[in-house]
């Protein structure tokens, strides 16, 4: 059966059926257990290409080994789809954990997250994820913290976060404060930053 996907746009999904006498290839460090018949099964494929994220489709109902394989994974061989992830097992995720799971890999840069409902920008990395927090003071943003895991600091890495959140905001049109000391340092360096987060006033008045 042809695979509903999308994959041409990406990277081709590699099946796992080798011919006899084949040498091995490296593990691949994605693997898509599931059928082709299966909607949710090609709703993975689409993301994956849509990222360009080279990935082993293991078709369980046409290859006795991939079957064997998602059974000694999970338990049984149908409970797919399941994602195996640089070793790490991902079962039917919501694409924004699917995201993630990539993001930490180092597969996938989804970028900085805008999180709405936790008042936050993050982007995901490892040991665990960056984030500047905000409120809202009426109909004016205040940035009031950011956190980088501790094994990360004096990287270089919270001044590099710093900045990409603050190229997305410039194009908004709300009013943005800056209550964090780390990230006023930061946006003092540019003076579109300093214009934006009114900076200019507040360091001469």
């Amino acid at each position: 059966m042809t695979p509903k996907s999308g994959t041409a746009r990406g990277h081709p999904a590699r099946h796992n059926s080798p011919g006899a006498g084949a040498e091995a290839s490296p593990a691949p460090e994605v693997t898509l257990f599931g059928e082709t018949r299966c909607h949710k099964t090609r709703h993975y494929q689409d993301a994956l290409a849509a990222r360009s994220v080279a990935y082993e489709l293991a078709e369980v109902d046409k290859d006795a080994q991939a079957a064997e394989r998602l059974t000694a994974l999970t338990g049984s061989a149908s409970k797919f789809p399941t994602f195996l992830i640089k070793g790490r097992k991902l079962r039917n995720p919501r694409l924004a954990e699917l995201d993630k799971a990539l993001a930490r890999a180092g597969l996938y840069d989804p970028g900085v997250i805008h999180d709405a409902k936790a008042q936050r920008f993050l982007r995901h990395m490892l040991p665990s994820d960056a984030f500047v927090s905000y409120r809202w003071q009426g109909d004016r943003m205040i940035l009031s913290h950011i956190e980088i895991d501790p094994a990360l600091r004096g990287s270089g890495l919270g001044a590099h976060f710093a900045a990409e959140v603050f190229e997305r905001l410039l194009p908004s049109s709300h009013d943005i404060r800056l209550a964090c000391p780390f990230l006023r340092q930061v946006a003092r360096t540019r003076a579109a930053w300093r214009e934006k987060f009114n900076l200019e006033e507040t360091d001469h008045g």
